[in-house]
């Protein structure tokens, strides 16, 4: 789960749910607990009702003074409410009109004692109250009896199946609701990394190198940070490229002296070809390490620059510089595809590869790009000899050339596969369906 919004909102979700679940249950628990305590709050008044009501005969018999009942549905048969009085072997001494059985309890209650119980009465669940008293008559007689009250608890229950089932409907609106919510809320949250990220991808697509817009103070510093850097790459490259170009230039003039000292016919021929060789060598380190360190390599957040027009400029110069060999580029580049790779280490890169294979060619170069799951695919290919077997890993070795006839440093190859690996590319080299050389060249889009 790589995104954040998505990473927000299952935390989110999660917690909600965890929330949702313990109110629920929290709620059905005190409701069923306080519709407990109504229902025997009903059946203890309708207790007293009762037992202001009764009398005892002189023999013991318990009876019911008023002869209309505190509650009508005792007296309708089956009525789903009914009263019973058991004396203390727990016969049956009274019942109401609507119970047409009896009512069974595993242990009577002590006197004065109250209990609350749910019972089963053929097949029907009852909510019973029973409370154990005595009666003590005028003559000195002691009676113990225990009245039970009981109610029907399928209309208890279906009261509750019902609360419970509005109890979890809204709640689940309610979790989809917040959850709905949340997802606004993160989506304007992280709206400014959303925009963020645009603003990197267009420093990719144009020429401005810097993200504009004021952003939260939290990502703010990251967007300071990001500019800061960019201007640093930027001054640094320009710095390097400066300071090459002032070396190369103050180097001219003691190399064109010793180079005229090596040409001069007064100096003894073997201090000359001494000094003429290592002139040569000098001057091929100095080309190739300042090829090598004038190419920017990657940088963060580079432009992407079309490879066409660079290929197809490098093709028109080539060509004049091959007048006389004859030779011909082809250039076969899409107009529309572009790479993440600075302009002077694509002509550094293309001019090499593309000089070698006129070089070393039989007088046709070629020059392809394609994209390849978005990088960069690179290949020139000549109709010469190709590369001979073996050779192929040390001809991107400095000074190592395939035809020591031809004239040349050797730097060629070697300024280019360093240039690809800055970019942390690929290069290889090896034979094409014509047997001519090509090397291809990889780089990566990130």
């Amino acid at each position: 789960m790589n995104s954040l919004r998505a990473r927000l909102l299952a935390a989110t979700a999660v917690l909600l749910l965890a929330f949702i679940v313990l109110t629920g249950v929290a709620l059905e628990t005190a409701v069923s607990e306080r519709a407990d305590q109504a229902e025997r709050d009903r059946l203890q008044g309708l207790s007293y009702a009762l037992l202001g009501s009764a009398e005892i005969t002189a023999d013991g018999g318990f009876r019911l003074a008023p002869r209309v009942l505190p509650e009508s549905d005792l007296s309708r048969p089956d009525s789903g409410l009914y009263a019973l009085v058991l004396d203390e072997d727990n016969e049956p001494v009274w019942r109401s009109p609507s119970l047409l059985g009896t009512i069974d309890l595993e242990r009577g209650p002590e006197v004065g004692e109250w209990r609350f119980t749910r019972v089963e009465r053929d097949d029907t669940r009852l909510i019973t109250l029973a409370f154990g008293f005595r009666w003590v008559t005028d003559a000195g007689d002691d009676y113990r009896y225990t009245l039970i009250v009981a109610e029907n608890a399928d209309s208890f229950a279906k009261q509750m199946q019902r609360f419970r089932g509005m109890l979890w409907t809204v709640l689940s609106v309610a979790a989809l609701m917040l959850l709905l919510v949340e997802l606004l809320i993160l989506r304007w949250g992280l709206a400014p990394l959303r925009r963020l990220a645009r603003n990197l991808v267009s420093l990719q697509s144009d020429e401005k190198r810097r993200i504009e817009g004021r952003y939260p103070d939290e990502i703010q510093p990251l967007v300071s940070n990001l500019n800061t850097m960019l201007s640093n790459d930027q001054a640094r490259l320009t710095r390097y490229r400066n300071a090459l170009g002032d070396l190369a230039h103050s180097l001219k003039t003691p190399m064109a002296i010793l180079r005229g000292l090596a040409e001069d016919e007064q100096l003894p021929a073997a201090h000359r070809a001494p000094l003429r060789n290592q002139l040569a060598r000098m001057n091929d380190i100095l080309d190739y390490q300042l090829q090598k360190a004038a190419a920017a390599g990657k940088r963060s957040l580079a432009a992407p620059i079309a490879i066409a027009p660079a290929a197809e400029k490098l093709a028109r110069a080539l060509t004049k510089v091959y007048a006389e060999q004859g030779t011909r580029f082809d250039v076969d580049v899409p107009a529309g595809l572009r790479a993440p790779i600075d302009e002077g280490d694509l002509t550094e890169l293309l001019g090499n590869l593309m000089d070698n294979a006129a070089k070393y060619g039989g007088g046709t170069v070629r020059v392809s790009a394609r994209e390849r799951d978005g990088d960069l695919a690179l290949c020139v290919d000549d109709d010469g000899d190709g590369f001979g077997d073996g050779e192929t890993e040390r001809l991107l070795e400095r000074g190592v050339r395939a035809d020591a006839s031809r004239e040349g440093q050797g730097l060629g190859l070697a300024v280019a596969a360093e240039i690809v690996r800055s970019y942390t590319g690929e290069i290889e080299l090896e034979r094409n369906e014509d047997g001519g050389a090509r090397v291809r060249a990889l780089i990566p889009a990130a």
